[in-house]
């Protein structure tokens, strides 16, 4: 007995990471965030010269900071060199992501029927979903993926899933 592979009915590709929304202001900021760092390193040190506590403030607080830069500054890095690939059939959802940095490939499989609900987060620069299973949850991001996302959201929808708008406050299930 041959069985039919499922047909896609929808799938997004991710854009290249340069397209995405807000990332001008995003990038400055941290640039910006940058060299406040490094005045602040110097300044610290020529504090450090005339009050060693006030100096061991300033440069302990700058480091916090810097870490905190650092990881920002390296989630946009790993942001930057992964590409998206997400699929639906009438029975199953697929992510496949592309990671370039690390060069490896990990690919997630729901199958719909599974699915209890999907959380979804509509805001415009870090839009997601989590496709909640027993088994999985499938975090899904939807900001690299383009305009179609309302595509998805409606057919999801129109499957009978229920999606819960976290922007409306809607209820988690239990």
């Amino acid at each position: 007995m041959v069985t039919a592979k499922p047909q896609i009915a929808i799938k997004l590709v991710s854009k290249p990471y340069s397209s995405r929304t807000a990332l001008a202001p995003l990038m400055v900021g941290v640039g910006v965030g940058w060299i406040f760092s490094l005045l602040w390193l110097c300044t610290g040190i020529f504090a450090l010269l005339h009050n060693v506590y006030w100096g061991l403030i300033l440069l302990a607080s700058t480091f916090g900071f810097s870490l905190f830069l650092s990881l920002m500054t390296y989630s946009m890095v790993r942001d930057a060199h992964r590409n998206f690939v997400f699929e639906l059939t009438d029975s199953d959802a697929v992510l496949d992501v592309y990671d370039r940095l690390l060069k490896r490939k990990s690919t997630q499989m729901v199958l719909l029927d599974d699915v209890k609900y999907v959380e979804y987060y509509p805001y415009r620069d870090s839009s997601s979903m989590i496709l909640h299973t027993p088994y999985a949850q499938m975090e899904v991001p939807l900001w690299p993926l383009g305009e179609q996302v309302k595509d998805v959201i409606d057919f999801l929808d129109g499957r009978g899933l229920r999606i819960v708008n976290v922007q409306f406050d809607d209820a988690i299930p239990d």
